[in-house]
């Protein structure tokens, strides 16, 4: 009986019998978050051999959040280390995520890192902290790393989260000859770590440096490789000081309200993309990036009292709070991008994106406020539209959740339409037909566009109505007699568009 039941098992054992690639490929697709390789090999009696090659598996994700308990966490990742090392092998990639809370704990992770670090690691993510005990809620001091991790010359990628740098790090130097991504969270470092390691990382792409604390400027000198920082920090930072040819993308968030840094950037000529979002926003902030592209800007609106910039470069603006359009006055020739009110959750990657891909992109701006809107907004947008500011939109884009008050009032206001190509609504609230039209009513008041898109997250129930109503505000902007109007809506209903058209009215579904 034994014999048949192994020559059934060897039969059906395929795996077994798979190369060593194609079974680590396999475990690749094996998600963290389902546990641990080793589980699923225990479950597989059909697989002999998928328990060993585990241990070679050049992935280590060692994460106690994926675990029951904690001891069974610190045994798989004592097991694991062993049978690694044994085999000879080194990683590809280590994740080590894990709370400490007695010396046992912090003996295996030293002990883990000084096996695997050795043997040559390219990726890794560190994720260590301490649990506090009961009796005493305060924090107990942060991990250290070990002084081995500055000797692992082929690592090309860390994340440190929580944990303190080694000991050893000023004193006997880096070994990161082949490091592109730094990214830094909750760690303590000072001015002259942040200018230690971008210079003994000269092939640094990204460093970016998030929620640490100690420093007071971030200062980068002649690194050739450089091209993407981030900054976020709650404490104050004096000074932002770099020169990197090749950097393109800044980020700097102040999360708590300091004082703007001085930032000299001026000779990193491909820096095009720049994010900031911070208290304080001075009028020469534009000088500090003569050849920016890309600007999202969000910041307190009470420190904004004007907005007064010029910019040949500036191609996409982003402004992501609440500023009176009147306060804005730009000299911007080349803009064709411009997102305005807090609620709009562009990105300035995602502005790039739309800049990259449009080859003949058209003048376009976005509106999302986030305040009731009345007559005095809307002419504030029509005066604003005809500003010499250097931005001619074609296309205006309105996203509308909030309440409409006063709207019958911009009747009494006498200026012209602005032409405009396109008009795009986007109605969000569940409102009754009345609000919608006044808002409507509202926009032609301001815009003369050909095209008139009118979008909702629910179907538009008065369909007919809706048509009717808009056709004849559209109609009531042009010659009588000489413009009729296509009107094109989606089979959700959700949709709506107007064009202006010579020829017989007409309406297609």
């Amino acid at each position: 009986m034994e014999i048949l039941a192994s020559e059934i098992v060897g039969d059906l054992d395929r795996l077994s019998h798979l190369p060593e690639s194609i079974v680590h490929t396999i475990l690749d697709y094996i998600h963290p978050s389902r546990g641990p390789p080793v589980d699923h090999v225990r479950m597989s009696v059909l697989s002999k051999t998928w328990f060993d090659l585990t241990a070679s598996f050049p992935v280590l994700n060692f994460n106690i959040r994926i675990f029951t308990s904690r001891q069974s966490f610190f045994k798989y990742v004592e097991y694991t280390t062993s049978r690694f090392c044994h085999q000879n092998v080194t990683a590809d990639k280590l994740t080590f995520i894990a709370t400490l809370s007695e010396p046992a704990e912090i003996d295996i992770v030293n002990q883990c890192f000084e096996l695997l670090l050795k043997k040559g690691v390219k990726e890794l993510f560190v994720d260590i902290t301490h649990l506090p005990e009961s009796p005493n809620p305060m924090p107990k001091p942060k991990y250290r790393l070990p002084d081995i991790l500055l000797s692992v010359s082929a690592l090309k990628y860390l994340d440190i989260l929580y944990c303190d740098l080694p000991s050893s790090l000023m004193v006997h130097g880096v070994k990161f000859e082949s490091l592109i991504k730094l990214k830094l969270f909750k760690v303590h470092i000072d001015d002259e770590t942040i200018k230690y390691l971008a210079t003994s990382c000269p092939l640094l792409q990204v460093f970016h440096i998030m929620s640490c604390y100690g420093f007071k400027s971030f200062c980068v000198y002649g690194h050739q490789n450089l091209q993407h920082v981030v900054i976020k920090y709650s404490t104050q930072v004096d000074r932002i000081d770099i020169e990197a040819p090749n950097l393109s993308h800044l980020w700097v968030q102040d999360v708590d309200d300091n004082v703007a840094p001085r930032m000299n950037l001026a000779s990193c000529k491909k820096l095009t993309t720049v994010t900031y979002d911070g208290y304080y926003l001075p009028n020469d902030f534009l000088s500090n990036f003569p050849f920016i592209e890309i600007l999202h800007l969000a910041t307190d609106h009470d420190t904004c009292d004007n907005l007064k910039w010029s910019s040949h470069s500036l191609r996409a603006l982003v402004i992501d709070f609440d500023c009176d359009l009147e306060q804005i006055d730009f000299n911007t020739p080349n803009l064709v991008f411009f997102i305005y009110g807090s609620f709009s959750c562009t990105t300035a990657n995602e502005c790039w994106s739309l800049l990259r891909d449009s080859t003949h992109l058209k003048a376009c701006m976005r509106c999302y406020p986030d305040e009731c809107i009345d007559a005095i907004w809307f002419q504030k947008l029509r005066l604003f539209l005809e500003k010499k500011n250097g931005i001619k939109p074609l296309n205006l884009y309105i996203q509308m959740d909030q309440d409409f008050t006063d709207l019958e009032e911009i009747n009494a206001i006498e200026l012209p339409p602005y032409e405009l190509e396109h008009v795009e609504l986007q109605l969000d609230a569940h409102e009754e037909l009345s609000p919608h039209m006044a808002f409507v009513d509202a926009v032609l008041w301001c815009c003369r566009p050909q095209y008139l898109t009118i979008k909702s997250f629910f179907p538009l129930t008065d369909f007919e109505d809706v048509v009717k109503i808009v056709c004849e505000k559209l109609l009531q902007q042009e010659v009588q007699g000489h413009t009729n109007i296509r009107i094109v809506s989606s089979h959700d209903g959700n949709t709506i568009s107007f064009i202006k058209k010579e020829g017989i009215q007409e309406q297609a579904g």
